[in-house]
């Protein structure tokens, strides 16, 4: 076998092994493909189930708005109506403060009324006393003023018991004065009883109708609490439930960056495949480009064919050999060349 076809013998054998390690990469890459192509189906079902907690989750937030202003709006009507109530309420207050003001007063006149009563009687006697004490005075005067016949001892006497009355008479004045007054102010509280008992009943008329409109109100506002722990409830509802779907998300998240991660992962051990077995059909292609150089092409494959070829005797300067083969045979036959791996 002559140094052409060495070469190429050579060249093709190399070629063998590169093609067999090139498929082994190939056959490698086409495993990592697969892979990748089953995690993107995963990731992007992982999005789409992640996409439909988190619209899930903007209904439950939209209904949860939706119901805090229904909220909103019912508490400021709640509100109102609780003024409504606590004004009554007022009402009540002060119609009841009258009535028992009005009856407390009562109270009172009635127990002055018994003791002026009392004091009346005894103004009575004071009266008579007096009377008789002033008639007295008089007689005596008069008899001291016509009589000739009174000693003189006897007439000392009589003035100082006159002196004596007169003390007294000017001791009682006082309270005769009192018992007309008392009188007077007997029949005014009679009459003043009689308009405080008159007021302190229609204040209590007045608090009866108003506690009858605070029941009334009471009951519609039992309507509006319960209407407003509805609301509240049912606000409290969907906000959880928006958490609820905010947290799968969140959860479906976290493992589609962990899947991204592995994503990445293989496109970097891909990438990495691709350039080695770049690296090796480069070296190859440029082995296989150097074998394959004839002798015009690469001076070293020149010198080393004419070296063989002097070594064997097929070659000669300046003229032929016994053992020169036909024209026909000596064309040279084609050239075997190297495998390359594109």
């Amino acid at each position: 076998m002559n140094s052409i076809e060495t070469v190429n013998v050579l060249a093709w054998a190399m070629s063998e092994q590169t093609g067999a390690k090139a498929s082994e990469v190939v056959a490698e890459d086409e495993d990592l493909r697969e892979k990748l192509q089953s995690m993107e189906k995963k990731l992007s079902k992982l999005r789409g189930i992640r996409g439909q907690h988190n619209d899930s989750a903007n209904r439950f937030a939209e209904q949860r708005n939706a119901v805090q202003d229904q909220y909103k709006q019912h508490r400021e009507k709640l509100d109102a109506r609780l003024e409504v109530v606590k004004a009554i309420r007022v009402r009540i207050k002060e119609h009841k403060d009258l009535r028992n003001s009005i009856q407390s007063q009562m109270k009172e006149l009635f127990g002055q009324h018994k003791s002026n009563k009392d004091t009346a009687r005894k103004g009575q006697s004071v009266g008579g006393e007096y009377n008789k004490l002033t008639a007295e005075v008089k007689s005596i005067e008069n008899r001291l003023e016509t009589s000739g016949t009174i000693s003189l001892t006897k007439e000392k006497g009589l003035v100082k018991v006159v002196k004596e009355m007169r003390r007294r008479i000017a001791e009682l004045e006082p309270e005769l004065n009192q018992q007309a007054l008392i009188k007077i102010d007997l029949d005014d509280i009679e009459g003043t009883i009689a308009r405080m008992k008159s007021e302190a009943d229609s204040a209590h008329k007045l608090m009866l109708e108003a506690v009858s409109e605070a029941n009334k109100e009471g009951k519609e506002l039992d309507g509006l609490f319960a209407h407003r722990d509805f609301l509240k409830g049912e606000g409290d509802r969907h906000h959880n439930g928006f958490i609820a779907e905010k947290e799968k998300a969140d959860e479906i998240h976290q493992k589609a960056l962990e899947l991204i991660k592995q994503v990445t992962e293989v496109k970097d051990a891909m990438k990495v495949e691709r350039k080695e077995r770049q690296s090796w059909i480069d070296d190859h292609n440029a082995s296989v480009d150097a074998e394959m150089q004839s002798g015009a092409e690469s001076e070293d494959v020149a010198n080393d064919l004419i070296s063989t070829l002097l070594g064997e005797g097929n070659i000669s300067l300046g003229g032929t050999m016994d053992s020169d083969a036909s024209p026909q045979q000596a064309r040279l036959r084609p050239k075997k060349k190297g495998k390359k791996i594109s």
